[in-house]
This record gives C-alpha cells, sequence and structure tokens, in this order.
C-alpha cells in the first residue's frame, strides 16, 4: 500500500523541523515531499497533476502564490487535510474547504500561545516605557552618550527627520526615509518633570498597576492576562464571546466584559491588547467610534491581525494624542508593504509579525503538525486541533 503524500512547498528555505524524531518516525508512514516554487504556473499544474493528501501551509507560500486561496482551483481530489503549523487561519475559508472539498483543516491549537503571550507583554512595556525610542535614540540620535538622550524629556513637539537606509557597500539600493521625530525639549523650559515626563507630548510610564483590557480571550488572550495580571499587578478585564471563564480556570482575577457597547468596558482602560482573529466580526473592531470612549492617552497593542483596527483613525488618534502610543505585530498591508507613516513614526513599537518566530516554537509547530498529519492520515482520525 502506498504512503499517503504530504506536500510542503516553499520558497528560500523550508521552515519544517525535519531532524527532529517525530519527523523520522513519521516518514516511515507518510511521504513527505519539499517542493522549490520558481515558477508559480508550473507550480500550479504540478499541484493539480499530484496525488498529494495533505497540504502543509508554510509561510513563504504566501511570498510565492499569494495564500492557499489562491490555488483553491488546483487542489486534487486526493487532498484530505489542510496543514497550518500555526494558530491563524483567516486566509482560507475552511467552512467551503469543508463543504465543497471534504477537506479537514488543522492548526497547532493552544501551543503557540506562550509565544505570542510574551511579545504582547514585550509591545505593553514598550507602550508605556517608550522603549523603541530609547534604543533609536542611543544608537542613532545621540551616538551613545546616555545623558545626552534626556534632552529629549518634557518636550511637546515632533518634527520630520531623514535617514537613508540600505548597506553601505551598495549605494545603489539606499533609499531615503523620512519618519517622525521627538523635538529636543526647550533648555530653556524650567517644568518640573515629574508633571511632564514626555517624550514628543507623549507621557512615559509604567503599566504596572494600570488597566488592561484584553480583546480575544482564547488560549493567547488568557495567557497574556496571567502575565499581566502575575507580572505586572495590573487590573484585567476581558471581552471573550462565549462567556465569562472562572477564576479557578485563569488563576488570577479578571473581569468579564459582556457588552462592547457599554461605555464603561472602555473609559478607564490603559492599554488595549488585541489577540483576535480576522473575520468579518473583528474587521476594523477599534475605530474613531470606539476611541471616542476610552480615555485620552490610551494604549494599543495588537498581535492578532491587522484587519481589526482602522490604521487611519488609529493614526489620527496618535496625531491628537487620544492614543499616546502602539506596540503592532501586525498589520493590514503585510503582503505589500506597511503604510510608513504609520511605522516611521517614534510612538509606535512595529514589529513583522514575529509572535511565534521562536527557533523552540519552530520545532514545537512541526511535533504538532506531524500530529495532525498521523490523526487523518494514517489513523483515519478528524485531527487532533481541527478548525473547521
Amino acid at each position: 500500500m502506498p504512503k499517503p503524500k504530504v506536500l510542503i512547498p516553499y520558497q528560500h528555505k523550508p521552515d519544517v523541523a525535519d531532524h527532529t524524531p517525530e519527523w523520522d518516525q513519521l516518514s516511515q508512514k507518510v511521504e513527505f515531499i519539499k517542493y522549490k516554487i520558481t515558477d508559480v504556473e508550473e507550480f500550479k499544474r504540478y499541484l493539480a497533476e499530484s496525488s498529494i493528501q495533505g497540504f502543509w501551509i508554510t509561510d513563504e507560500l504566501f511570498a510565492a502564490v499569494g495564500g492557499p486561496s489562491e490555488l483553491w482551483d488546483y487542489y486534487p481530489d486526493t487532498l484530505k487535510v489542510m496543514l497550518i503549523p500555526w494558530v491563524g487561519y483567516d486566509f482560507i475559508d475552511g467552512r467551503r474547504l469543508r463543504d465543497e472539498k471534504g477537506v479537514v483543516l488543522c492548526n497547532i491549537g493552544p501551543n503557540a500561545r506562550s509565544s505570542v503571550a510574551d511579545l504582547a507583554v514585550y509591545l505593553t512595556l514598550s507602550c508605556f516605557r517608550m522603549t523603541s525610542f530609547w534604543e533609536h535614540c542611543l544608537k542613532h540620535a545621540v551616538n551613545g552618550r546616555v545623558l545626552e538622550s534626556r534632552k529629549y524629556l518634557s518636550g511637546g513637539s515632533t518634527e520630520l527627520w531623514q535617514s537613508y537606509q540600505g548597506p553601505v557597500n551598495d549605494p545603489s539600493t539606499r533609499t531615503a526615509v523620512k519618519f517622525q521625530y521627538p523635538a529636543v525639549a526647550d533648555a530653556n523650559n524650567d517644568e518640573n518633570l515629574s508633571r511632564h515626563f514626555t517624550i514628543g507630548n507623549k507621557v512615559v510610564d509604567t503599566p504596572s498597576g494600570k488597566t488592561a483590557l484584553i480583546l480575544g480571550f482564547g488560549n493567547i488572550g488568557q495567557s497574556i492576562g496571567k502575565r499581566l495580571a502575575c507580572g505586572f499587578d495590573m487590573r484585567v478585564k476581558y471581552v471573550k464571546r462565549s462567556g465569562p471563564l472562572p477564576r479557578e480556570l485563569l488563576g488570577y482575577d479578571a473581569e468579564y466584559c459582556p457588552n462592547l457597547e457599554d461605555t464603561e468596558v472602555w473609559n478607564d482602560v490603559d492599554v488595549i491588547i488585541l489577540s483576535l482573529p480576522g473575520n468579518a466580526q473583528t474587521d476594523n473592531m477599534i475605530n474613531s467610534e470606539v476611541l471616542k470612549k476610552c480615555k485620552d492617552g490610551v494604549r494599543i497593542v495588537n498581535v492578532g491581525r491587522g484587519s481589526c483596527i482602522d490604521e487611519d483613525a488609529l493614526l489620527e488618534a496618535l496625531d491628537s494624542g487620544k492614543v499616546n502610543s502602539c506596540g503592532l505585530d501586525v498589520f493590514k498591508d503585510e503582503m505589500t508593504q506597511v503604510r510608513p507613516d504609520l511605522l516611521m513614526r517614534f510612538d509606535v513599537t512595529a514589529l513583522p509579525h514575529i509572535g511565534s518566530a521562536v527557533e523552540s516554537l519552530v520545532i514545537r509547530q512541526t511535533v504538532v503538525t506531524l500530529q495532525n498529519v498521523e490523526s487523518v492520515l494514517v489513523k483515519g482520525e478528524g485531527g487532533v486541533f481541527p478548525v473547521n
């Protein structure tokens, strides 16, 4: 009896942990085919004519073809399972995949929660302490002169800077980039820092003892809440579609918010943290109307999906001071380019969607995905973590 086949497409570097014992063991029962995409049309023909039973989604598939939805018409009739080695799956219609093609869609369940929660904490700290600015200041503005960096404290205005990006040894690739930077504070201003501890009119503070609202309280949201409540003595409020969770399950105190239309959900919050999936219900959940309900100087952190924030409204709020600062690991235009007017700001900590980008999790992702492969293709079950 021939082995079931699983196709793993990539463009430059495979990101599967094929050195693990679990891989070696399952390879005795399943044939794993690594396909390097050099020609998209040729890949589509290969896919359509293949007899694969499993399709392993990779990051590089998106760069090569735009995502698995672009391949809809090329999936062979033999396909039984689509394997996502991370959590989010908003790039494919899981219900349609099941109903029209009979394909099970699996992700890795709760296994990414710690890595993503860690990053959410980092972004929260950066929003309050303005650490991205301080690092850039020390490296690029004051050239390592620590005491000189304090000249930005109590500043109340900003200015545009211009720098050149690209390798020095290849001047042809260097481009001029403008970014918003806080202006140096007025040296003649004797205002007491204890009443105006700001950079570019944005307050530098601590998250300790503050109030956090977590939108999306699944495994990742709960892990974020635990870190903030237990590590920073923060008051945690949360929104969860399926209802409240008992304290015995969480292990810390958290306040369930049943109605997002209630202004009291928003008006005492110091930081809003999004760990939401992308769908019609969460699209632009943070918008100008919601921000009007928030206190002045609220912070925003997003480790869910970029589609959840109206970026025009966020920019307007950053300019007005309604939003003090934000930390973003996800954006609306990740497949093309993040908008420069959002990216090039001193009050925005921006990361390139790296919530689960750590070595140990890459290995864990592979192990869990192999469990899904074994469940569907070897044991004839429905997957360990089916999502459709």
